[in-house]
């Protein structure tokens, strides 16, 4: 038992000892080396099940600190308009997400505190904030500079509850860093 925990601890040390990112080699590194920035956005229309025409954009920038070449931290927020013409509506939410993300070459794991304040489809003049803890995995592929990527991440809200004002626990997200 006690060489399992040997092995298990030599293990994850050998994992923070070999990762390398770009611009966290030897010696000190510039603030613009450990910096990163990223995000998402969307635009749709159609109509929803109840028959309502709407349209939907969203934008998510997010901006991430490397603390060492594979731990991260930082913030997004976020903006969601959705306006339903045929019932004269429009609902804005906003929302800041800080995050923790670990990084195993392509994979990642990533935690992430959601509070997203939001008007309702009842009473869009009454604002109420919501909170999810996000836990889950993602992938990471890079492209063109140094640091630039296409992400994709699956997570799960740890804090989901029926009945609940989203549609699901799980959250899936295309974003892109550099």
């Amino acid at each position: 038992m006690k060489k399992g925990w040997v092995l298990l601890w030599m293990l994850l040390v050998a994992g923070t000892v070999m990762g390398q990112r770009i611009g966290m080699g030897k010696g000190p590194s510039q603030l613009s080396d450990r910096l990163y920035f990223g995000g998402g956005g969307g635009f749709g229309t159609g109509t929803n099940a109840l028959g309502l025409r709407y349209t939907y954009f969203s934008i998510s920038p997010i901006v991430g600190y490397m603390i060492t070449s594979q731990l991260s931290a930082g913030s997004g927020i976020t903006y969601q308009s959705y306006k339903y013409p045929d019932a004269g509506l429009s609902l804005k939410q906003y929302g800041v997400s800080p995050f923790v993300r670990y990084n195993f070459e392509k994979l990642f794991a990533q935690v992430e505190y959601n509070l997203i304040n939001s008007g309702s489809f009842s009473d869009p003049d009454v604002r109420k904030n919501y909170n999810r803890l996000l836990a889950g995995l993602g992938y990471s592929m890079p492209f063109g500079s140094k640091r630039g990527a296409v992400n994709a991440m699956a997570m799960y809200d740890l804090l989901y509850k029926q009945p609940s004002v989203f549609n699901s626990p799980w959250v899936f997200r295309v974003f892109f860093s550099f």
